[in-house]
C-alpha cells in the first residue's frame, strides 16, 4: 500500500476540511473526524464509515485496520492532521446522520433532554455521554448549539454520540410533539422553588437545560410545564453537571419507585 506522504494529498486535504477547517467543511461533505482507537471502536451499523486512516508508526504495529477501506500516512502528514494533544495513529472519517424527533422521543417512559443554545463543546460532548450512561431517550438540541460533529464533542462524549439519538429543532416544535405524546417538560433553573427531590420524575419527562451564561430563554421557561432546582451553595453548576444530576435523580426515583 502507498504511503500517503505529501500534505497536498486529496485525502489530507478532505481530512483537514473536516477537522481544521470547521463546521464549514463538515458542513458541505456531511462527514466528521473521529480520532483514537478507543472511539473508533465504537462506531456501529447505521454509522458509516467512509474510510479509516493511520500513520505508518500505527500500521507497522497494528496492521491494516480490517474491513474498511485503510489509507496510510507518514507520521508526521498524520500528525499535523490530529486534534489530540497525543495523536495515537487512526482516525476514521464518518458519514453523518439526520435523526427525526420519533427517534429521539422513544420508548414507554421517555426521559429527553432539551440542550438549549449549549455553546460549549466540552459541555454538549458531556451530555451526550451522561444521556446514554443514564438511560434518555435522546437529545433535542434547539436554537444555536455547538456543532455535535465538532472534534471536541466527539472527544468528550467518550463514544457516546454512537449510541445516542439527537435531533435539531426549535422550541415551539418539539413542545407540540412532547405535548401530543403527554410528555411532561421540567425546566431547570436556580429561581425554581420546588428542589428536583420534591419533583416526580417516574413519569415520560424531558428536562429543559439553558445556555451556560444566559440560561434559559424566556419564552421557554415560560411554556415549560414546571420548573426545578438543584439546591447547592454556589449560585450555580455547570450546565453538565446539573444535567447529570437531573438525569440521575430520574433515574433513582425510577429504580426505587418505578
Amino acid at each position: 500500500m502507498d504511503i500517503i506522504a505529501s500534505g497536498s494529498n486529496k485525502i489530507v486535504k478532505y481530512v483537514r476540511s473536516l477537522s481544521v477547517a470547521g463546521k464549514k467543511g463538515r458542513e458541505a461533505h456531511a462527514a466528521f473526524v473521529v480520532e483514537g482507537e478507543k472511539f473508533v471502536g465504537e462506531i456501529r451499523h447505521p454509522w458509516e464509515i467512509e474510510f479509516v486512516l493511520t500513520s505508518k508508526s500505527y500500521a507497522d504495529i497494528n496492521g491494516p485496520s480490517g474491513g474498511y477501506v485503510c489509507h496510510i500516512a507518514a507520521d508526521h502528514i498524520f500528525n499535523s492532521l490530529s486534534d489530540a494533544v497525543h495523536a495515537q495513529g487512526i482516525l476514521a472519517v464518518v458519514r453523518q446522520r439526520t435523526f427525526g424527533l420519533e427517534e429521539v422521543v422513544t420508548g414507554a417512559n421517555p426521559l429527553v433532554l432539551l440542550l438549549e443554545e449549549i455553546n460549549d463543546p466540552g459541555n454538549l460532548g458531556s451530555m451526550l455521554r451522561i444521556a446514554h450512561g443514564l438511560g434518555c431517550s435522546g437529545i433535542v438540541l434547539l436554537g444555536n448549539c455547538a456543532d455535535v460533529y465538532s472534534p471536541k464533542v466527539i472527544r468528550s462524549s467518550a463514544g457516546s454520540i454512537f449510541h445516542i439519538p439527537f435531533a435539531k429543532a426549535s422550541f415551539k416544535q418539539i413542545k407540540n410533539s412532547l405535548t401530543a405524546k403527554g410528555i411532561r417538560v421540567f425546566a431547570s433553573t436556580a429561581k425554581a422553588d420546588k428542589a428536583l427531590y420534591n419533583a416526580d420524575f417516574t413519569g415520560p419527562l424531558a428536562f429543559l437545560i439553558g445556555n451556560e451564561a444566559r440560561g434559559i430563554s424566556a419564552d421557554a421557561l415560560a411554556a415549560a410545564d414546571e420548573h426545578v432546582k438543584i439546591p447547592v451553595y454556589s449560585e450555580s453548576l455547570n450546565a453538565s453537571v446539573a444535567c447529570g444530576i437531573l438525569a440521575y435523580e430520574v433515574l433513582r426515583q425510577r429504580t426505587i419507585i418505578g
